[in-house]
């Protein structure tokens, strides 16, 4: 699949929101949009320095995202990864992982860590596949680094 990764764009930000909260449905059942404010302001939130939020277009259709913020002095945090439930399984969240991963190197990180629920098993088979190692487990979720 030939998806193109870019920077998000004002014209992307609901797409954007939708395709998360869509995840967040399926996964939860249930969406409550007090618990993501920085998805009311996708550009802004992601426009501060050390930070960047990705999308992945297919023929011109959003279908993937993946955020990178600044955790800490050489540390970024992987984060709103999703991808569209018809074209899970496909290698896209791989090709966004590879892409955060790489503006990661481009802004000197180290490290990087995120989190998951520890149920998502698919998730966690996907960080794992790709160099992320256990740091810290609690009830429900995972915390996983990755030294680059």
């Amino acid at each position: 699949m030939d998806m193109k990764i870019i920077e998000i764009t004002k014209s992307y930000e609901m797409e954007a929101k939708a395709l998360i909260l869509d995840g967040f449905l399926e996964r939860f059942g249930f969406i409550d949009e007090n618990l993501n404010p920085d998805l009311n302001h996708i550009y802004e939130h992601y426009s501060i320095d050390g930070s960047v939020f990705l999308i992945g277009l297919l023929h011109n259709e959003l279908v993937c995202t993946g955020a990178l913020t600044k955790e800490a002095e050489g540390t970024g945090r992987i984060q709103r990864m999703s991808v569209k439930q018809t074209l899970r399984g496909k290698g896209l969240a791989k090709r966004m992982l590879k892409a955060l991963e790489q503006k990661a190197a481009d802004l000197q990180y180290s490290k990087l860590v995120l989190e998951t629920n520890r149920n998502w098993e698919s998730a966690v088979k996907l960080y794992k596949s790709n160099g992320y190692s256990l740091e810290e487990e609690e009830s429900q979720f995972v915390h996983l680094y990755k030294m680059l």
